[in-house]
């Protein structure tokens, strides 16, 4: 298999995923929930990249004015803010986020698990993102890829910056995951030094 069909095949693989996507995070995070062993440390660490996680995708959100909207509806190249540094911010966000749960559990293995099905779900997304894009702004987005990283970011910022942050867009459009990650974080403390350590009896054979 050469590597244009193993990038095929893996295209395949992330668009019969996706619409499945809220399944399978639900089961993989219930999943370590029940097994988590959550300690101080790991605990406290896990915190710290949820907190950066969700700290880049409200930078990342106010900048784009159609978040949660269909793709067709971009009508502007974004590339001030956290876009000036990474193309895919709210990703990378995410990423930092599902690592810090994973760390919240206590569970070291999750972290891998998590990056394998991350990349599998979301590598072919930003795919079909960045085709768009392209077909949208073919000389402004070639011009920005040629200068800017699809998943790592830059040290400094791209010289041809467009787009302003909006907080009201973040308001509206972000509030309902920064309470699910509160709501993530509390129960995990509770799980592992609170009334939820009762789960620890269903599982005392490991």
């Amino acid at each position: 298999m050469n590597v244009l069909e193993s990038h095929d095949l893996l295209e395949q693989v992330g668009q019969r995923l996706f619409p499945r996507r809220g399944i399978i995070w639900g089961v993989l995070g219930l999943f370590i929930f029940l097994f988590a062993q959550p300690h101080p440390l790991p605990f406290f660490a896990g915190i710290c990249w949820m907190m950066g996680g969700e700290m880049l995708r409200i930078w990342g959100v106010g900048y784009i004015k159609n978040y949660r909207g269909p793709m067709k509806e971009v009508t502007d190249l974004t590339t001030a803010g956290p876009y000036a540094y990474v193309r895919n911010p709210l990703y990378l966000a995410n990423g930092g986020i599902g690592i810090g749960i994973a760390l919240l559990s206590g569970i070291y293995a999750a972290i891998p698990v998590f990056l394998i099905v991350f990349f599998l779900l979301y590598h072919p997304i930003i795919n079909a993102d960045e085709r768009f894009l392209r077909a949208q702004f073919p000389h402004d987005f070639l011009q920005y890829c040629q200068s800017v990283p699809r998943y790592f970011p830059r040290f400094t910022p791209y010289a041809h910056q467009e787009g302003a942050f909006s907080s009201q867009v973040v308001w509206e459009k972000e509030y309902h995951t920064f309470l699910t990650l509160f709501l993530v974080a509390l129960l995990f403390y509770l799980r592992g030094f609170g009334g939820l350590r009762v789960f620890d009896q269903l599982f005392f054979w490991l």
